[in-house]
């Protein structure tokens, strides 16, 4: 099919790259061929195109995120909006990186994850706390990070990359299990919220899944996209899907937590979530089962 007139060829890639030669450790799965590895194939500006371009679903729902605040009575920098800015972050990061394929921009990208992250612990531990509690999270938190930033970017690894990561991701998810518990008094909203959470896990698994055949299988996936031609060899890209499929996890966590934590009318309502939030968290509010609140003076004193 390649070159036929329902596809485009690949063409070789840019002698000249305004970035230069890669110095990125990794180089994702683009242009693999008997292992050696071509890229800058759509523009010589862009080192990883596809890869490129699906960064931009972090932004896009992240500016959604404060976009949808901007019609509460919270500044656009407001400690609230964390997550949406970190949000945006790893797209932006991830676009340089996927851009320039440097390693600066590959170890921004990474930890961007983990400021994006961190920015979700810090809404769902300081919830309803006195500011001693939240001031001590916050230099937890922070504690934690900026010792684990120096480390990574000095010694380049993985392992403790993904195990920080994924230890976060556990203690989030545990608090907010236990602030649905404390919040939504409502076993059916608390079902439509568990469904809610399950098509964020299985996006997040099959991602990893997409992530990993992407590693592995490269050089034949390049073959088949060479044999498919453009645009048809771009439904190959598995790890843009992992950029989509986190993006949408990612959002659907904030958008919970945002719900449960938030102390505004409009996200009692559910109003103004994007997909895949919003008609769940709509339907709750609509089925007339309004999110708990409990007296802060009163919570202290149960402490």
């Amino acid at each position: 099919m390649a070159g036929s007139k329902w596809s485009i060829s690949y063409g070789p890639p840019a002698l000249d790259p305004i970035w230069g030669p890669q110095t990125s450790a990794v180089n994702f799965c683009e242009e693999v061929r008997e292992r050696d590895v071509q890229d800058y194939i759509v523009t010589k500006y862009i080192g990883e195109f596809w890869n490129t371009i699906t960064s931009a679903i972090y932004i896009l729902y992240g500016i959604h995120g404060l976009r949808r605040f901007k019609r509460q009575d919270v500044t656009i920098f407001d400690v609230v909006n964390l997550p949406y800015w970190g949000l945006i972050g790893v797209g932006i990061f991830s676009g340089l990186y996927h851009t320039s394929l440097k390693y600066h921009t590959q170890m921004s990208d990474e930890l961007s994850m983990h400021l994006a992250i961190g920015t979700v612990m810090h809404r769902v531990f300081t919830f309803e706390q006195p500011l001693a509690t939240q001031r001590k999270v916050t230099a937890l938190i922070l504690g934690v990070l900026v010792p684990f930033f120096i480390y990574h970017c000095v010694a380049d690894e993985f392992v403790l990359h993904v195990i920080l990561f994924l230890g976060m991701v556990i203690l989030i998810t545990w608090k907010t299990r236990s602030i649905i518990s404390a919040r939504v008094p409502s076993e059916t909203d608390r079902r439509k919220l568990a469904n809610l959470v399950h098509f964020g896990s299985f996006c997040a698994a099959l991602a990893y899944g997409l992530w990993n055949i992407d590693v592995n299988f490269c050089g034949t996936l390049t073959r088949w996209k060479h044999a498919l031609g453009m645009p048809w060899g771009i439904a190959l890209e598995f790890h843009g899907y992992w950029h989509i499929l986190t993006s949408i996890t990612a959002y659907n966590s904030m958008a919970i937590i945002e719900y449960l934590t938030s102390q505004s009318d409009e996200s009692a309502q559910g109003v103004g979530f994007a997909w895949p939030s919003r008609q769940v968290l709509r339907n709750i509010a609509a089925g007339g089962s309004a999110i708990g609140t409990t007296s802060k003076n009163q919570q202290y004193k149960n402490r």
